[in-house]
């Protein structure tokens, strides 16, 4: 595949689109540049999703009833719970698990039919004891690879609090997450308040190949939910595998640290007009500086995953090939917008990370010039500017559970959030709000927009 950074007018498979930060080499013993690898998928109006069409899916609603939830959390976790069924196909699957210091299967991987007996059931849940979250988590991924096997499998999890009983090691839990997805049954978390623990909630779901929400209040618990039912019903492409093979002397860097596991690295679900990215960073020796001046490929990526049937889909490979100029021609040349923001966004992300891990020791000093130092070389970029802003906000009320939450979900949506293919620079309210709920750029990840 030729490398370009000019997408085709329409298209109906996902394909890669390779973006290098210039579109040449500088000429000389070595050379390094980033690279920005985009998974594209078609256009909706290329290929139209109907209802219909839709293969059947199947969710295992796994609630935290502990006492923590007693009251209007827990009454919201149950609206959320009984919205996913309304929106449910009658041939969908949900499996409906409860869990406080007890495991229950309230109801198993059933087709939802009408969804009103699954409704009342969820309605009848009451608040218990403790968290025995890893349990309630593995009875929902257990109860999906016993009813259904092939097409879209996911436990949504939802809880407010500490895994207390059983399994508690967050490595062990997101260890066992990664492998119930290598078996094609994902996670999503969706955590509530500033009691959770949001480290665990996140490696759960990066290593459980799904999606990390969360609500500041009971109130905020909606609209994540819609987010991802509205991926999930427009899903193009799941379990997207990205492999890098480079040339002899071609030294490749992730940058925006996606989970990896024997060099193939995990991407999110791939929906309709949207696409799924990389961003490496790229260094060429004397060796490969010789392989560019021939024209050789410098590197090959390679993309697979599931299509909406359970297929394996394997996409056409995309070589790197680039000129080599001289130095002064090559410092004429323009540097891609888009490679330079997401650049940005990365870089933003782990000063944000720097920020929390400050704050969490008490550090408020030094949490406040991280933040201002971030604003400084970071405020071009208007959406990382906002996040900034809205962080500052946070960080003058010294609440270290709320402000480490957002800093840690907002870094993680600058790093590994799907993106739309036609994202401006500029955020404008109007084409924000045309845009799917899943592909809006937020400025605060826990509250909802309004």
């Amino acid at each position: 595949m030729k490398t370009s950074n000019t997408e085709p007018t329409a298209f109906t498979q996902p394909h890669i689109v390779l973006a290098p930060s210039k579109p040449a080499v500088r000429d000389g013993a070595s050379h390094t540049f980033e690279l920005l690898v985009r998974i594209q998928s078609p256009d909706v109006q290329a290929v139209p999703v109907k209802e219909h069409d839709r293969p059947a899916q199947a969710l295992a609603l796994v609630i935290d009833s502990s006492g923590s939830m007693e009251g209007r959390p827990l009454e919201q976790a149950k609206r959320c719970a009984q919205w996913v069924v309304s929106r449910m196909r009658a041939h969908d699957r949900v499996a409906l698990v409860q869990f406080d210091q007890e495991v229950k299967l309230l109801w198993p991987a059933a087709e939802v039919g009408n969804g009103q007996a699954l409704g009342q059931t969820i309605g009848r849940i009451e608040s218990g004891g403790c968290t025995a979250l890893h349990g309630g988590w593995l009875e929902g991924a257990k109860a999906l690879a016993q009813a259904v096997k092939q097409g879209l499998r996911r436990v949504i999890l939802l809880s407010d609090g500490e895994a207390n009983v059983g399994e508690v090691e967050p490595d062990l839990i997101a260890a066992q997450c990664r492998e119930w997805a290598g078996l094609g049954i994902t996670t999503s978390t969706y955590g509530l308040g500033n009691g959770f623990n949001e480290d665990l909630m996140v490696a759960m779901a990066r290593a459980g190949g799904g999606g990390h929400y969360y609500g500041h209040t009971a109130d905020d618990l909606m609209a994540p939910f819609e987010k991802e039912l509205e991926m999930l019903a427009s899903l193009c492409l799941s379990e997207v595998r990205l492999s890098i093979k480079p040339a002899k002397g071609v030294l490749v860097d992730m940058l925006n640290d996606l989970p990896n596991v024997d060099g193939v690295h995990a991407l999110p679900d791939l929906a309709h007009e949207a696409e799924g990215w990389a961003l490496l960073r790229v260094t060429l020796s004397a060796e490969a500086m010789g392989l560019a001046r021939t024209g050789a490929a410098l590197l090959k990526v390679i993309v697979s995953g599931r299509g909406g049937e359970g297929q394996s889909v394997l996409l056409d490979a995309a070589e790197l090939r680039l000129p080599v100029l001289p130095d002064t021609e090559w410092a004429a040349l323009p540097a891609d917008e888009l490679v330079k923001r997401r650049c940005t966004e990365v870089s933003a992300a782990q000063a944000l990370k720097n920020v929390r891990q400050a704050a969490q020791r008490g550090d408020w000093g030094a949490a406040e010039e991280l933040l201002s130092a971030a604003q400084r070389e970071h405020g071009d970029s208007q959406w990382v500017s906002h996040i900034l802003e809205a962080m500052q906000r946070l960080l003058a009320e010294r609440d270290a559970q709320h402000l480490g939450k957002e800093l840690l979900y907002s870094a993680a949506t600058l790093t590994s959030r799907l993106r739309s293919k036609h994202e401006q620079a500029q955020m404008d309210v109007a084409s924000e709000a045309a845009m799917p709920k899943f592909l809006r750029r937020e400025v605060e990840q826990g509250r909802a927009r309004l």
